[in-house]
């Protein structure tokens, strides 16, 4: 009697197991992973993905401040959020255009004493956007 208790429990230990694996293994596999953004990974691959030219007339610290400023301005409109903050979804669909995301960058980069070509800063915001979708960050098409 005792061994058909011990096998009986074995069994329902066995069996919460692989019914919590299981549902767990489906959860995980249809749930989209976060992306984790390092900004110094970031500003390294924006400024060696940029043209020699552009390269030669910014430097990283430049990168940086631009790549910082496009993400503020993302962040402002619910599209991004810092660690530990949730990422605010709204029903509305948001659009960035991107005049007005280069005219805050460059607003921002004349601010900070920056001296800035148009074509420069447009480089960096689509090297960051592209390492953003390289990271998984941009989320599908809609």
């Amino acid at each position: 009697m005792t061994w058909l208790l011990i096998g009986l429990a074995v069994l329902a230990v066995v069996a919460i197991a692989a019914a919590f694996v299981g549902s767990e293994s489906f959860r995980l596999g249809h749930e989209t992973p976060a992306a984790i953004f390092d900004l110094d990974e970031a500003v390294d691959a924006v400024g060696h993905g940029l043209p020699a030219d552009a390269q030669a007339r910014l430097t990283f610290g430049e990168v940086r401040q631009l790549i910082v400023a496009t993400l503020d301005h993302l962040r402002s409109k619910g599209l991004s959020a810092r660690p530990g903050e949730d990422l605010p979804f709204s029903p509305d669909e948001v659009i960035v255009r991107d005049d007005d995301l280069l005219a805050v960058v460059l607003g921002a980069a004349e601010a900070q004493g920056l001296d800035v070509e148009d074509s420069d800063a447009v480089l960096v915001i689509d090297g960051l956007l592209h390492h953003l979708d390289q990271i998984g960050a941009l989320g599908p098409p809609g």
